[in-house]
């Protein structure tokens, strides 16, 4: 893989709610065993397969994946020719990641960061991917905003997630994950979802659910050119 120069990060954000510092400490605690959770085959992986299906299509570039965890979506990213960089707010989450990703440091960086405020320039990235931690973000509108702001024109964001509309997705979400992720999480159904995209500016905003063991939800919308 070739060498890239990372943007220059301009600004750092802050644990800075109760709620993120609730899933900060969780995070930090699940980093040593978080490949090896059930999660991983039922939901993780089969996330990251979706994206990597809908980005076949996109010439690589730079691309930005936030709530990167121990680094598995990036990895995949980088084997296909993707620019990386990985962003988190728990450090030893990208601990491990730096570890598995040895092999890759020429195609992927990793920052400590909080997705309210993502330390890099307007109109940095041609792609931008979030793969099962949207949840979390109790300002989920400021983060699609705030997402909005690094692309590109012509960039793209995808948003995976949970899909709790029906009643499966209620019962998974809702009271499963819900229970096994510190109960503080919030999984928003997919209208709520394509009115944050079309509010933060993003265009052809489109959507596509299917099911792993768990209905799962994929966002996908463009910064106009």
């Amino acid at each position: 893989m070739r060498r890239w120069d990372s943007p220059e990060p301009l600004r750092w954000g802050f644990v800075n709610h109760d709620l993120k510092r609730t899933a900060h400490a969780e995070f930090c605690d699940w980093a040593t065993t978080y490949d090896a959770h059930w999660l991983n085959h039922f939901l993780f992986e089969p996330s990251h397969k979706m994206i990597v299906k809908e980005l076949a299509a996109v010439p690589p570039g730079r691309i930005l994946d936030v709530g990167c965890g121990t680094g598995e979506l990036a990895k995949r990213l980088a084997l296909r020719g993707w620019q990386v960089i990985g962003l988190d707010l728990c450090e030893p989450m990208l601990h491990r990641a730096r570890f598995k990703l040895n092999g890759y440091t020429g195609s992927v960086r990793l920052t400590v960061a909080d997705s309210e405020h993502v330390p890099f320039a307007d109109k940095t990235f041609d792609v931008v991917t979030c793969a099962n931690s949207f949840h979390h973000y109790p300002n989920q509108e400021a983060v699609v905003r705030e997402l909005h702001r690094v692309l590109k024109p012509g960039g793209q964001f995808f948003l995976l997630d949970g899909w709790p509309d029906q009643f499966i997705g209620r019962i998974v979400y809702d009271l499963i994950i819900t229970q096994v992720e510190g109960g503080q999480v919030w999984h928003r159904e997919s209208h709520d979802v394509k009115v944050m995209f079309k509010d933060a500016g993003f265009d052809r905003v489109g959507q596509r659910r299917t099911y792993s063991l768990f209905p799962i939800l994929l966002t996908r919308g463009a910064v106009p050119q």
